[in-house]
């Protein structure tokens, strides 16, 4: 993957949003937002090949935003964050299509190997 890749990272806390850019900031074009309809947004104007989605937001969770987000641009990969996956919940976002779970906190190590396995399956799919 080049710098061009864009990556949105929907979290209502700030402090995982900046973790994760800057993790993730020399390898990828990276942009962050505090909710989902912010995310609904930006999905509107730019192309995203791929979101870091909060479950456990406030007005929409992220099953929801997911369900969206697949539905009206099914090239995106998304991968759910969250402290709070139950089995239930995380069967729920595989259906929907989500490419995988990091749980809170994260292993760097995890988070880049998820990430670059998640556009590697975009690019793959081409």
């Amino acid at each position: 993957m080049d710098k061009q890749t864009e990556i949105l990272i929907v979290d209502d806390q700030y402090e995982v949003r900046e973790v994760i850019r800057f993790i993730l900031k020399d390898k990828y074009s990276i942009a962050t937002v505090g909710g989902v309809e912010e995310a609904f947004r930006y999905l509107e104007v730019t192309s995203v090949k791929l979101v870091l989605l909060d479950i456990k937001m406030p007005k929409i969770d992220g099953i929801t935003a997911l369900e969206h987000i697949k539905k009206k641009y099914p090239g995106t990969e998304v991968i759910m964050v969250t402290a709070y996956a139950t089995l239930e919940t995380v069967r729920k976002a595989v259906r929907l299509g989500a490419f995988g779970f990091l749980m809170k906190p994260f292993d760097i190590d995890v988070l880049i190997k998820t990430v670059d396995g998640a556009l590697n399956n975009i690019e793959n799919k081409r």
